[in-house]
């Protein structure tokens, strides 16, 4: 353990008294009746003197050395504590800003889409959801006071969601692709093949009444055809994830473009026309 600096001044002024004390001595006898430089009392002195002096200097340069390491040590520690508070302050605030960004995109990606649609369209947030029917049907926050029907497509910047089933004034219900009750008639967008996607109440569908000899392979896109009365022609419906056949037909389970299990920013397209 190393002496306080107390301590060590103290000793320092001790041994600077006894050093100045020499001095006078050794200048005293610079010139001795003998002639010699150093009289025998300062060189008396000086062997006295000169082993704790150079001791003390020794370990005064010790002691120097290690009160700045310890010194330094703490300013390092006093910076460390500091930038982990930045760091934790940052990590807080990214988790706080990263929501804000990732909805940004997401709308940022709708906008562009709505701009290249043919239809006229209305953005909507998904403002509601039966947890016990988590495929079945979204409440949206826009109404037939802004122009949806029944039968108007809901759409992302991915692909088909649903449709509307029911708009009052300020809301409407829309019923999910995956809800049991949905049927969507489709095209394979590379073989032309045409079917119909139906819900299983699950995040997958599947796609009926594909002729036996189609031609179906997983990874191939299911598209909106436009034969039925509700979706324009086109739209991204689902990728197929695997094919079976059945007495008369094939059957393609397809996971849906669109990330049904967390909408959140739709589109609804008006079936009043085109732009």
């Amino acid at each position: 353990m190393f002496p306080s600096p107390a301590l060590v001044r103290r000793r320092l002024l001790i041994w600077s008294l006894l050093c100045i004390l020499a001095l006078v001595i050794l200048t005293a006898q610079m010139h001795s009746p003998d002639g010699r430089r150093i009289g025998w009392l300062g060189t008396a002195v000086e062997a006295v003197l000169a082993p704790p002096a150079v001791a003390l200097a020794r370990v005064s340069g010790v002691f120097t050395g290690a009160w700045g390491f310890i010194t330094e040590i703490g300013t390092l520690r006093t910076a460390n504590q500091r930038l982990t508070g930045e760091v934790a302050r940052l990590r807080e605030e990214n988790a706080r800003l990263r929501p804000d960004a990732q909805e940004n995109a997401r709308l940022r990606a709708l906008l562009g889409f709505k701009q290249q649609l043919p239809y006229r369209s209305l953005a909507a947030r998904v403002v509601g959801r039966d947890p016990s029917q988590w495929f079945s049907t979204v409440l949206v926050d826009r109404g037939a006071s802004e122009g949806v029907q029944r039968d108007d497509p809901v759409i992302t910047s991915d692909g088909v969601v649903g449709h509307v089933v029911e708009a009052v004034g300020s809301a409407a219900r829309v019923l999910l692709v995956a809800d049991p009750r949905s049927a969507v008639s489709v095209v394979l967008d590379r073989s032309r093949e045409v079917g119909v996607a139906v819900g299983q109440g699950q995040t997958l569908l599947k796609v009926t009444y594909l002729s036996r000899d189609a031609d179906v392979r997983p990874g191939d896109l299911v598209l909106t055809s436009g034969l039925g009365p509700i979706y324009p022609r086109g739209l991204p419906v689902g990728t197929v994830v695997s094919v079976s056949r059945t007495t008369m037909f094939q059957e393609a389970v397809i996971r849906p473009t669109s990330d049904l299990g967390h909408l959140e920013d739709v589109l609804i397209v008006l079936r009043g026309g085109a732009r």
